[in-house]
């Protein structure tokens, strides 16, 4: 009886409403909350953390491949003219 409320209770702090509930009251923000989370939800917020950190990896190294350095451009090209002026 007891496990049935408590997955009852854990299936109503799931949803993000009953969380911003818990943490908004009538007085505004609550100074001290405590989040229960089961570990599906844990494992479910280290995998999110970790696909973002990935995607924004992913993204920097695309970002950097794609779009030309102009710096490093120009120090090509003027290593080459001096190169050329040399030879």
């Amino acid at each position: 009886m007891d496990q049935e409320k408590s997955k009852a209770k854990m299936s109503q702090k799931r949803n993000l409403k009953s969380w911003i509930h818990n943490l908004v009251d009538e007085d505004g923000i609550k100074t001290e909350v405590t989040l229960e989370m089961d570990d599906e939800m844990l494992r479910k917020l280290v995998f999110a953390i970790l696909g973002a950190g990935t995607g924004v990896i992913l993204f920097h190294h695309l970002l950097k491949n794609t779009i030309p350095n102009r710096q490093l451009s120009s120090i090509q090209n003027q290593l080459q003219q001096l190169k050329i002026a040399n030879t």
